[in-house]
């Protein structure tokens, strides 16, 4: 990056590194939303917790984004506050795709609204499962190469993403023409898109860590 590494950047001052672990805290809850709203949809546990796993969490994080937005814009108007413009375009970047997150595992949670009544989970277990394990483990790769600016593990989970991305438009395709009923098909179809805009702004996160300010989100499509 042309300023400077992005953990230069972070653990220059207290101010930044308080940001790093306000928008971990956002992710960790996003994750943690990720795990129930999957254990609901997919493994067909109990649903019970849904306000205070999901509902109340994503408007921690909302919460969170709105706080973190504040701290930037106080610290810009401070005197003398230009050459950290670079670290606040990074930030309000990374803030607006982990708000993103959350809202897409709460519309993810009410996919299971409209499951067939006596829904079969293995049916769910067997296409979907595996998927949901790797893109749990995403959260923690995301989560470790943003606060530590692990230039090797934001490689890895960009790399996965678009590798994802690619993999549920074609089981989404595979679906449209199955044999599946119509209600079950919608359903997968639609946790499958959530899938894909979940793991694309977990790769725009890390982006911050190996991309230039001016290409963040932007990172070359053509890369398997």
């Amino acid at each position: 990056m042309g300023f400077g590494s992005i953990l230069d950047v972070f653990k220059a001052d207290n101010w930044s590194n308080e940001l790093v672990g306000m928008i971990d805290d956002m992710l960790a809850k996003a994750q943690d939303m990720f795990q129930y709203a999957t254990g609901v949809i997919i493994e067909g546990q109990p649903s019970d917790a849904s306000q205070e796993r999901i509902y109340d969490q994503d408007q921690q994080i909302n919460k969170l984004e709105r706080k973190i937005r504040r701290r930037v814009v106080s610290r810009l108007s401070m005197r003398g506050s230009r050459a950290e413009i670079p670290t606040a375009l990074i930030f309000m970047n990374v803030v607006k795709d982990g708000e993103r997150i959350g809202d897409y595992i709460k519309n993810l949670h009410e996919v299971g609204d409209m499951m067939p009544t006596g829904v079969d989970h293995k049916l769910y277990q067997d296409k979907l499962g595996t998927i949901s394990a790797d893109i749990a483990t995403m959260f923690t790769d995301t989560r470790q190469a943003f606060e530590e600016s692990d230039e090797e593990r934001a490689g890895k989970v960009i790399k996965q993403a678009k590798r994802r991305g690619r993999e549920f438009e074609t089981l989404i395709r595979e679906i449209t023409v199955s044999d599946l009923d119509v209600n079950n098909a919608v359903c997968m179809v639609l946790i499958l898109r959530f899938y894909k805009r979940l793991v694309a702004h977990m790769g725009n996160i890390v982006s911050t860590v190996v991309m230039p300010v001016d290409l963040i989100d932007y990172y070359d499509e053509s890369d398997s």
